[in-house]
């Protein structure tokens, strides 16, 4: 009989491991039969070819000079080609085209002015008034002593409110009486179109001051504050015409630097003499223009005023702006040409245009060569009674519209 050797438990004769301790029994191991079975379709990789090196044989200078030069001959053809030289300069043009500064101005500019005025007493409820207003009717330009070829401002619809008596000088008036807390309105409304005037014009373009003819004798003569007779007035004339040989643009031009250059704009309610403005060195539009026209006057050409109306502000970038409309002076002058024909220019001292205006104006009154008639264009309105009254002046424009469009490089 056989015994366990770890818990001394019998073991029988077949037994590979105790039946207690499950222990194998020494001499009696079982090994399990390990079956080989050969694997089917198993690739063998073959060991990689190495990659074969291709050796070039470096160009040689000779080859790539040619090449550089067929490259630059090509490019030079291109460049010298006729049409690549058109291209080339119109792309120049173009470019300095799009980078010139230049100013944009209406050619025309078509608007709706509307002029309200509103009569009362300076202190509401004090006494009475009898009033006066005199307004100048705007018109169709050119007339008479203008000599523009083309109608440059065209008036239509035009309507006021209360009807008007017309003056002798073609002025509308009104005249009435106003009361304690009373207020009459007189309404004014048209349609105009106005032009811009730049007439291209340089000083050989001008014949000479004997060459002004015949018929304009009235607007070298005193004229209210036109003063072409005054002794500093006739010095000034002879010193801005000397070395000018008589050339009547030319001795404009040297009058408008003489006022451009030596006075300052200070807006005043009345006009002053030319002796003021020459010792005061200050004035507006019509100090200005009453000045030009004596020193021109003095010079021998025929100089005299237009008055109107411009904006005070001025917007055109996004259509037709304009704002802040009050009286405005500038100066017509006969310039007779080379070619025997005589133009008159139009020169704004106030806003720096010589011989050129923008259409941003209206033009009301033409000055008659009558110094009463430009004297009363000045005080249009009077009052008298027991109190004093006024007249307000709302004007405004209800439509406007740009036509055309002026590229200037220089004003």
């Amino acid at each position: 009989m056989k015994l366990c050797d770890s818990c001394g438990f019998y073991v029988g004769p077949e037994d590979t491991k105790c039946r207690q301790c499950s222990k194998p029994i020494r001499g009696r191991m079982e090994f399990e039969e390990i079956k080989y079975t050969p694997q089917k379709n198993i690739e063998i990789q073959k060991p990689k070819t190495p990659e074969k090196i291709i050796y070039h044989k470096p160009k040689s200078k000779l080859y790539n000079f040619t090449r550089k030069a067929v490259i630059l001959l090509i490019l030079t053809g291109v460049i010298i080609a006729p049409q690549t030289q058109s291209l080339v300069k119109e792309g120049i043009n173009y470019w300095d085209e799009i980078n010139k500064p230049y100013y944009n101005i209406p050619e025309s500019i078509e608007l709706t002015m509307v002029r309200n005025f509103t009569i009362k007493l300076q202190h509401s409820g004090e006494g009475y008034s009898d009033y006066t207003l005199v307004v100048s009717k705007p018109g169709d330009r050119p007339i008479w002593p203008q000599q523009d070829g083309n109608t440059w401002q065209t008036v239509t619809d035009f309507s006021a409110i209360p009807e008007y008596e017309e003056t002798e000088e073609g002025r509308m008036k009104w005249a009435d009486r106003v009361e304690g807390n009373e207020r009459d309105y007189i309404e004014i409304e048209y349609k105009v179109r106005v032009n811009t005037l730049r007439p291209d014009l340089k000083p050989e373009d001008s014949g000479t001051v004997t060459d002004i003819p015949e018929g304009y004798d009235t607007y070298l003569q005193d004229e209210w504050l036109i003063e072409p007779s005054s002794p500093e007035v006739i010095d000034l004339a002879n010193q801005l015409s000397n070395g000018t040989d008589g050339n009547v643009i030319k001795i404009l031009q040297n009058i408008y630097n003489y006022i451009t250059f030596n006075y300052t704009y200070k807006p005043s309610s009345i006009p002053k003499s030319c002796d003021e403005t020459i010792e005061n060195r200050i004035g507006d539009c019509d100090d200005f223009s009453i000045l030009f026209a004596s020193i021109a006057r003095a010079a021998g050409i025929p100089t005299w005023l237009e008055l109107g109306q411009i904006p005070a502000f001025i917007d055109n970038r996004g259509g037709c702006d304009l704002r802040d409309w009050g009286g405005h002076a500038w100066v017509n002058a006969v310039v007779p040409l080379n070619d025997g024909s005589v133009t008159v220019v139009n020169i704004d001292l106030a806003n720096s245009y010589f011989m050129w205006m923008p259409a941003y104006r209206i033009s009301d009154w033409v000055d008659d060569g009558n110094g009463d008639n430009l004297y009363s264009y000045y005080y249009l309105f009077s009052s008298k009674g027991t109190a004093v009254s006024t007249a307000l002046d709302n004007s405004y424009i209800s439509d406007c519209e740009i036509i055309g469009n002026l590229k200037l490089e220089e004003l």
